[in-house]
């Protein structure tokens, strides 16, 4: 179903939070292409756990990509650079990442006014951070946002979070040390989890 740039404004503009905003985004990018895209990376973080800071894009898991570029490009976005497309008038970037990874079946279900997105599970979230924690080359501040990330998720999903399912991706990632190091901090803290 062709979702049109007016279309596609108007539901943007009626978005009350940045969280529906996300939302919209990726609701109507699954109508427009008739996929099933996931959101994932900071954006998925950021909807899991608000009190975080936003990510400065959109991260959306969709195959194949081109159909997704060939919508967002309808819609106003300009490419940037590899898989980023940005809108300036509306301040948003869209990271087209291609294959996800994690679990499909795990992923949150979104009812929007627009359709339904997907958002990447807490666990697979958690585990693609820690990945980039041990086995990426990142500054400073990044290193410091993903710490805060992952101990703010392990915090308020501690109870809920499927540890049998987390520690399979941990090993399949070689982050099982890690996690193991955030689990005992987050378990030290009176907080939670």
């Amino acid at each position: 179903m062709r979702v049109s740039r007016e279309q596609f404004d108007r539901a943007i503009a009626s978005a009350r939070s940045e969280s529906e905003r996300i939302l919209y985004l990726g609701a109507l990018l699954g109508r427009a292409i008739e996929a099933d895209p996931i959101i994932t990376g900071g954006s998925a973080i950021y909807l899991q756990s608000p009190e975080l800071v936003p990510s400065l894009d959109v991260d959306v898991s969709v195959v194949p990509r081109a159909p997704a570029a060939d919508a967002i490009e309808a819609w106003g976005f300009e490419r940037r650079k590899g898989r980023v497309w940005r809108r300036d008038d509306l301040g948003i970037d869209v990271d087209l990442v291609g294959e996800f990874r994690g679990s499909r079946r795990r992923a949150k279900i979104v009812v929007t006014p627009y359709g339904t997105i997907r958002v990447a599970c807490v666990e697979d979230l958690i585990a693609k951070r820690l990945a980039e924690l041990k086995h990426w080359q990142t500054g400073t501040t990044w290193r410091n946002q993903i710490v805060e990330q992952v101990t703010v998720l392990l915090a308020d999903y501690g109870p809920e979070i499927d540890w049998i399912y987390l520690g399979s991706i941990a090993q399949r990632d070689d982050v099982v040390d890690i996690l193991a190091d955030f689990r005992r901090g987050v378990e030290s803290d009176p907080r939670g989890p």
